[in-house]
């Protein structure tokens, strides 16, 4: 049995990885673009690399379309720190986890609005479109403190695409399993104004995606449709009118793995609208939004699709106002109030629940010094209130070297199933808590970033299912979720993209240590290791790119791993002219045997062939 690398042979590693850097940025010969990052998840406003004090990740438009994904697991999987498990290949049950926790604490967010299912308490991966996306923030570690539940590994959130005046594209798509994409979008202008009208439809034969002993010998396929629309109007010089909306449709064919005669197709319909207003002044910003979101899924036989087997739906409405306000050029305060309603379909004894919260951050810069604090409160109807908060610094060595160090507590109400499915729910459940420390050193200079981040993070009252102690009349114990259970993580991540020898390279790391208390094993799902390397070149019209991914042995629960394993895609583009691409992607060129969950396996080698024309 091999032995573990130490986490402080790890951090002396990384640190000789970060002092090589500027070695590495002088020999190279070709010049990485590397502009200042603006994101919004950290504080719900505009912040430079500089001004963020927690890891937040970033993928552009051009950087998905060089990737050509099939699924929104398969961009973040490209990046430090987030692990993917699939049901088999696009269109199948996926969940992420960050940083090692479960993947139902990852708070997802598309376009301001909190996703996801109020019975399931998981969001699905499986609906969402790549072509429909503009960008992806992935924000490290808990951020309750800003944005309330789930926010315990992090938050993923995802802008749609929005496109100037007469500017569009349209695309079509073929490949392995029969797949085929077709897409378009158009920007419109009005008056001071604009709007982004996005279509994307695709579909798939699929393949056999389960191979347990009472398998469904038949392929599973999927089909999905999205729409989206997103746009601004300016009122007067400092008032703006907001507004989204997306509407996601598909069907999704698994397998019966117990051979029971049980659900083997389902279709979802999930839509989100936003309504907002926004006052930019000298001083403050202010947002006002009024949101709803759907998450709908009905399971049935495909040989009998006119008997549901199973009908989930969850609405919630949403109304959030945030403020920021520059008190001085070096500090300046957030703050904000939240209130959401979820509403759930089925025989629950109780189907909806009020949210309410309110937060404030405060950010104090001293020269060389940055401070900030947050601090929210969380009133969750039927559960106990919960007080969660941030405390962040960062000492600027000089323009390339920072150091910066976070503590935070973070916490996930129960689902409506945890709490009320009939006959089997426990309503005196607690939400799941947790409380994490962070510690990240930054390298930046000309086409050269990196960062390496040491993290723990100690999860208490997790919901497992539990022996009650009672019996039913067959004699049977019968079981119920209970908080018994508590998980410590720890890790390092380590991430850098550099230019060398006329290539931009990046590449990204991540150590995981995980232990369920209860038990002193790993947790299910996680590997200690995951590498991530990317080579990528450009030459006249073609440009290339080649993307490998490491993933450890994964524990799958009773003494037994799932196997390692290395896939590496590669995908190539060439300009006709400024208008029309050509693109071909393989993936799985190893045509190896993945599987990260028992029984199930990921597609082989798979050839895509794609065609766009783009006015932008």
């Amino acid at each position: 049995m091999g032995t573990k690398p130490s986490k402080i042979a790890l951090l002396i590693s990384g640190v000789f990885s970060l002092t090589a850097l500027p070695i590495i940025a002088a020999e190279s010969n070709q010049s990485v673009t590397i502009v200042e990052t603006i994101t919004v998840t950290g504080t719900r406003f505009d912040r430079t690399s500089e001004q963020q004090l927690t890891v937040i990740n970033t993928i552009e438009r051009e950087e998905i379309e060089r990737l050509n994904p099939k699924s929104v697991a398969d961009v973040l999987e490209t990046l430090p720190g987030v692990s993917v498990v699939r049901n088999g290949g696009a269109g199948q049950n996926t969940s992420i986890s960050l940083r090692g926790t479960n993947s139902s604490h990852v708070l997802v967010i598309i376009d301001g609005v909190k996703v996801g299912s109020a019975t399931l308490g998981s969001v699905s991966f499986n609906s969402l479109s790549p072509e429909s996306i503009e960008r992806i923030e992935v924000l490290k570690g808990p951020r309750a403190s800003v944005w309330g539940s789930d926010a315990i590994g992090g938050v993923i959130q995802i802008f749609t695409r929005q496109l100037k005046n007469d500017e569009w594209y349209v695309g079509a798509e073929y490949g392995s399993n029969d797949y085929i994409r077709g897409s378009a979008g158009l920007g419109m202008e009005h008056g001071e104004g604009s709007s982004t009208l996005s279509v994307n439809r695709e579909q798939s034969n699929g393949y056999d995606v389960y191979q347990g002993v009472d398998a469904e010998n038949d392929d599973d396929g999927y089909s999905r449709t999205s729409i989206t629309l997103k746009g601004s109007q300016a009122l007067t010089q400092q008032w703006q009118a907001l507004w989204s909306g997306q509407y996601d449709k598909g069907n999704t064919q698994y397998d019966d793995k117990y051979g029971s005669g049980g659900a083997d197709e389902s279709d979802y319909g999930n839509y989100i609208w936003n309504l907002g207003a926004q006052y930019s002044g000298e001083k403050l910003t202010s947002k006002l939004s009024v949101n709803q979101s759907r998450d709908y899924n009905e399971n049935f036989r495909g040989d009998n699709k006119d008997v549901a087997i199973a009908e989930f739906e969850t609405k919630r409405k949403q109304v959030n106002w945030s403020n920021q306000y520059f008190v001085t050029d070096g500090l300046n305060l957030n703050g904000g109030l939240d209130w959401s309603n979820e509403a759930v379909l089925g025989d629950y004894a109780q189907d909806e629940r009020d949210t309410f919260g309110a937060y404030i951050l405060v950010g104090k810069q001293w020269q060389q010094l940055l401070a900030e604090v947050a601090l929210r409160y969380d009133d969750v109807e039927n559960i106990d209130s919960e007080t969660t908060y941030n405390v962040s610094l960062a000492y600027q060595f000089d323009e390339q070297w920072r150091l910066s160090a976070t503590t935070g507590t973070a916490f996930k109400v129960p689902t409506f199933n945890d709490l009320y499915w009939p006959d089997s729910g426990n309503p005196d459940l607690l939400s799941e808590t947790s409380e994490s420390y962070d510690v990240t050193l930054n390298y930046q200079r000309n086409d050269v970033q990196a960062y390496i981040s040491l993290f723990k993070n100690d999860i208490d009252n997790l919901i497992a299912w539990a022996p009650t102690g009672k019996f039913d009349d067959n004699g049977w114990e019968i079981w119920k979720p209970a908080n018994v259970n508590n998980a410590e993580i720890s890790g390092v991540e380590f991430f850098t993209k550099f230019a060398l020898l006329g290539l931009e390279h990046q590449l990204a790391y991540t150590y995981l240590d995980t232990e369920d208390k209860a038990t002193a094993e790993p947790l299910i799902g996680r590997s200690e290791s995951e590498v991530n390397y990317s080579l990528s070149y450009q030459w006249q019209d073609f440009d290339l790119l080649a993307n490998y991914h490491y993933q450890g042995k994964r524990y799958a629960g009773y003494e037994q791993y799932l196997d390692a394993y290395h896939q590496l895609d590669f995908a190539v583009g060439y300009a006709l002219t400024d208008n029309w691409q050509l693109r071909l992607k393989a993936n799985n060129v190893l045509d190896e045997d993945i599987a990260s969950v028992t029984n199930y396996i990921s597609p082989g080698r798979e050839l895509f062939f794609s065609v766009s024309y783009s006015a932008l």
